[in-house]
């Protein structure tokens, strides 16, 4: 895959939450997806979620992918099809194409790709150049290029069979690495590099994707304090703090402003909202009202025994939408991710709703 250089996007904006359905007959499967982000095409960010949903089913060496971390290669590959017609089948107008690879230095490369598709996806019966939203080599989209949108033609140029492609090729990237789990930060960036052995190009990516999970994971908190009705201003007010902590460096002791540990951060966080919740898991895990996984709503602490410490050992704060804020431990950073991960869902000991 080539990156295709685009202009850098401004602040993200979430338009009217409303989620979408990402699957047809799928039993009304909600995915955390807003109606409209700001800069992605509806039709597009729809591609994005449809494919994450649809890997978690049929890919079960594959965990944890989700729409941003799609949504961060697009960005940075065709700016999401930018300045492009993208039709409600996918059909991406006009097509987009790659630098010619040439080994003349554009687009950062200087080795030549000589024609591998007979001009067949890039028109050019040369050189090959990267095509589709999501840039593949037209050699590349011979080997892995797959029908996402089901009109029986895999296309690049359709953002729906780019999307699936794309997803597919990241789960199947490390072939010796065994299972993959894009919520792990080392497992991503594995699988980030095989699409583009380019570091810079990964940290690009990366940043996209801290971003638009941190909208997903508003977008999902908005949606739940809205939906229940009973959620505490408190609560919303202690996840939303918590969120903004998001792409920071996990510190052991740490309370902040620039690194925390688990307890430090839902400390402070319930902290800025208010309400005063002890500095460890021990203290905090006796610091309101118990909860069962059924009702949780924004605000409400995670507790789980990971055999650090004495039980409970670590602490998250749910915050909407099945997603919660979690600052893993030494050399990871601050994330959003799902409360029923395999990991940490079979670690769970209870959840508590600050008073």
């Amino acid at each position: 895959m080539i990156r295709l250089a685009t202009a850098s996007a401004g602040a993200l904006l979430l338009v009217p939450v409303v989620f979408i359905g990402v699957m047809a007959g799928d039993d009304q499967h909600l995915s955390a997806v807003p109606q409209g982000v700001e800069g992605i095409p509806d039709v597009v960010l729809l591609a994005y979620a449809q494919a994450a949903t649809r890997l978690e089913k049929e890919q079960q060496e594959c965990t944890g992918m989700t729409w941003p971390v799609l949504a961060g290669i697009g960005k940075v590959e065709s700016d999401h099809a930018g300045g492009r017609e993208v039709s409600s089948a996918g059909k991406v107008d006009p097509p987009i194409f790659g630098p010619r690879l040439d080994g003349s230095g554009a687009g950062g490369n200087t080795t030549p790709h000589i024609d591998s598709d007979e001009g067949a996806w890039d028109g050019d019966t040369e050189f090959d150049r990267a095509v589709g939203p999501m840039q593949f080599l037209p050699a590349t989209w011979t080997t892995h290029g797959l029908d996402g949108s089901g009109d029986g033609v895999a296309d690049p140029h359709n953002v729906f069979d780019a999307a699936w492609s794309a997803a597919v090729y990241l789960c199947a990237s490390d072939p010796e690495a065994g299972e993959i789990d894009f919520t792990d930060e080392d497992d991503l960036e594995r699988a980030l590099l095989c699409y583009n052995r380019s570091n810079s190009y990964v940290r690009k990516v990366r940043g996209h994707i801290d971003r638009y999970t941190e909208l997903a994971a508003r977008a999902a908190a908005d949606v739940a304090v809205v939906g229940s009705g009973a959620s505490s201003e408190q609560g919303r007010a202690a996840a939303e703090w918590a969120l903004a902590q998001v792409g920071k460096p996990y510190l052991w002791g740490g309370t902040g402003p620039h690194a925390f540990d688990c307890s430090g951060l839902t400390m402070q966080a319930w902290a800025a909202a208010g309400v005063g919740i002890g500095r460890v898991t021990t203290d905090q895990v006796n610091a309101g009202t118990r909860v069962d996984l059924a009702n949780l709503q924004p605000g409400d602490l995670l507790f789980y025994d990971t055999g650090s410490g004495a039980p409970p050992s670590h602490v998250t704060m749910y915050v909407g939408g099945g997603q919660m804020v979690n600052a893993p431990r030494t050399g990871q950073v601050i994330r959003v991710e799902s409360v029923n991960g395999d990991y940490y869902s079979a670690r769970f000991t209870v959840a508590v709703r600050p008073g």
